[in-house]
């Protein structure tokens, strides 16, 4: 049975258990009302037959009084205290009341009965005679009156179930669909997404707060994540496969060069050795910085907390300086506190440092700066610099700067550094900005959101 019958069929079958459930329970309480009502009305009759019998049972003959006192629609009968009866008196149309069975009762006592499917109320009233014998009188009337008024409300609330159910049923039909809907377009879009091999998003209705709704963008936010995945797996596959190609032919060649002439001529040998380190170490950076270029931000585990900016830049710098033998020069204004993850932050510093050294020979220079909601962390250098065209491109993936410019530093690289840089400033809530003069030098800034108390954490 498919999701959209079991939701049919179970809405359909509650609604209508629901309502016979609440129109059977109104025709109990208001027949049990009806039936009270006559009881009481009869009873206050009998109570009034007493009394009259009670003031004329000396001066008028038995069979008299009964007549005067006898309900339209019912009998009036004397019980004695041995069980013996006086002639009852009853209407034409209830001649069957006198063949019922009677008996004296000691208290008053009412009850409701059926007589051929005819109800009556049948009230027993204790009551001293004038010759002080104690008798009851006994009040049969017929309630066929509010039987009928029963049987009309009967009719009417079997016409209002069966009426009410065909919205209801019409519904809950309605109900089925708009509630599978999704769901159906779901399995479309999967079933197309499976045969075209493209990635479809659900349509979604403006307006609409629902849960179906929210299932609706949780699944196009699915597709997003799935699309963005699948397109960064390609582009590392397509990336690796060209970019690793160069590095691999020239160990392969120098291996084989090796391999025919590095014993015979050691500075064959030597040139060898040194390209295929060179190129060997290249290459693990390259895939080193693909594999991260390939994950999802969110997969890189970001922790933003506070962070102490000038002691990570120190920090830093010292380590690079050491690293490079190169002269880096960095400020301290102090403790500039700002909002970021710390680790994630070191690597971006590093990329954007190792950048200025592959590109100047001259002292690098580190500058912090805090202004208003930000802090800047500067990184001049005083090389080669860029011209403003390339500035557009120096973010894009295997983009280099001129190597006819770079030859005499020796500069060379994957052209990821500054792509990779771009997407760790992202993770980490920062943006990068270059500015850049051709033939004096570049100037890296990485601006951060200062914490809301600047000091140390406490």
């Amino acid at each position: 049975m498919s999701l959209r019958s079991k939701i049919y069929g179970y809405s359909s079958v509650l609604f209508a258990v629901l309502l016979i459930a609440v129109n059977l329970s109104v025709y109990i309480v208001f027949e049990r009302m009806s039936i009270d009502n006559e009881v009481n009305r009869v009873e206050a009759e009998a109570e009034s037959i007493v009394k009259g019998v009670r003031q004329s049972a000396g001066s008028i003959p038995p069979d008299d009084l009964l007549r005067a006192y006898a309900p339209v629609n019912g009998m009036l009968r004397i019980v004695n205290e041995d069980g013996t009866s006086s002639p009852v008196t009853t209407t034409a149309a209830s001649e069957q009341l006198s063949k019922l069975p009677y008996k004296y009762e000691s208290e008053k006592k009412s009850e409701y009965t059926q007589v051929e499917q005819i109800g009556y109320v049948w009230v027993s009233v204790p009551v001293i005679w004038p010759d002080g014998e104690v008798v009851n009188v006994q009040v049969t009337e017929s309630i066929a009156e509010t039987e009928n008024r029963l049987s009309v409300l009967r009719t009417v609330l079997v016409a209002v179930t069966i009426i009410a159910l065909i919205p209801a049923i019409i519904s809950s039909r309605i109900l089925a669909n708009r509630m599978t809907r999704p769901i159906q377009q779901m399995t479309r879009t999967m079933s197309d997404i499976q045969s075209s091999g493209q990635f479809k998003r659900l349509p979604l209705e403006e307006g609409s707060k629902d849960e179906l709704k929210t299932m609706g963008q949780t699944f196009n936010r699915m597709m997003d994540l799935l699309e963005s995945n699948f397109e960064r797996q390609e582009r590392f596959v397509s990336d690796a496969s060209h970019e690793l190609k160069t590095p691999l032919t020239i160990i392969e060649s120098y291996a084989s060069l090796l391999q025919r002439r590095g014993k015979e001529r050691p500075e064959v040998f030597d040139e060898a050795v040194e390209a295929i380190l060179s190129e060997s170490v290249r290459m693990r950076e390259m895939t080193e910085q693909l594999l991260l270029l390939a994950k999802q931000p969110e997969q890189w585990n970001v922790q933003l907390e506070r962070v102490d900016i000038t002691r990570l830049a120190t920090e830093s710098t010292r380590a690079f300086r050491e690293a490079y033998h190169r002269e880096v020069q960095c400020e301290d204004p102090g403790p500039i506190w700002a909002i970021s993850d710390e680790s994630k932050l070191k690597q971006l510093l590093f990329i954007l440092l190792d950048n200025a050294r592959k590109y100047s020979e001259d002292a690098i220079e580190v500058k912090l700066e805090a202004k208003g909601q930000e802090c800047r962390i500067q990184i001049v250098d005083s090389g080669i610099g860029m011209r403003e065209d390339e500035l557009e491109k120096v973010f894009d993936r295997f983009y280099r700067v001129d190597p006819a410019r770079t030859r005499s530093l020796g500069a060379s690289g994957s052209g990821l550094g500054l792509s990779l840089a771009k997407e760790l400033a992202g993770a980490v809530g920062a943006r990068v900005e270059l500015t850049s003069t051709e033939g004096e030098g570049t100037e890296a800034s990485i601006i951060l959101p200062l914490s809301a108390q600047n000091g140390p954490l406490s």
